[in-house]
């Protein structure tokens, strides 16, 4: 036995519905040229939430730049414009990295200053609401109690996509952390 079933679009008198005009009213066209809106740029708004020791930018000093690199549980490296909210993230680590003109190697048959890249800070999210702190050059320990309510600065972005017509703009506000004792 097959069943075949059919379905047609009816009004409630029983007349059979119309397709609607592809060319019919558009509420947001009545008001606004079409040709000025697909030019016009809009504005995205991310919001992030950060403790008040990261920086979301790269930092550079002379020819030494500082960046934080970002870790899941899994010890994988995460996308730090994906991190809206750092309760997620089990560590940070602050990298410094530089060129160093006494030490060479050569490239092509040039000698080429050397790439260093070590990790001058790092910080493991111990509890939800505790991270500690390692600072490996001066080889000291401690622990920061964070205050996820107590933000202390906002931090603003733009970034233009020219591509999309689209403005990003990052806001990020960092809330406190605190050494305990």
């Amino acid at each position: 036995m097959s069943i075949t079933v059919c379905a047609i679009n009816v009004f409630a008198g029983g007349k059979k519905k119309h397709a609607p005009d592809p060319t019919g009213w558009n509420p947001y066209l009545c008001c606004h040229r079409l040709d000025d809106t697909l030019h016009r740029p809009g504005v995205l708004v991310e919001n992030y939430l950060a403790p008040e020791f990261y920086y979301p930018d790269t930092l550079y000093k002379g020819d030494t730049t500082f960046a934080y690199v970002i870790y899941d549980d899994r010890d994988s490296v995460m996308n730090a414009d994906t991190v809206m909210d750092f309760a997620e993230v089990h560590y940070i680590s602050l990298f410094k990295s530089f060129l160093d003109h006494l030490h060479t190697y050569r490239d092509n048959g040039q000698n080429k200053p050397l790439p260093i890249s070590v990790i001058v800070h790092r910080y493991d999210r111990i509890t939800p609401t505790k991270w500690s702190n390692i600072e490996y050059p001066a080889n000291t320990y401690g622990e920061l109690k964070e205050y996820r309510n107590d933000i202390v600065r906002i931090d603003t972005f733009k970034d233009d996509d020219t591509a999309e017509h689209i403005t990003i703009e990052s806001i990020y506000k960092y809330y406190k952390t605190v050494p305990v004792k």
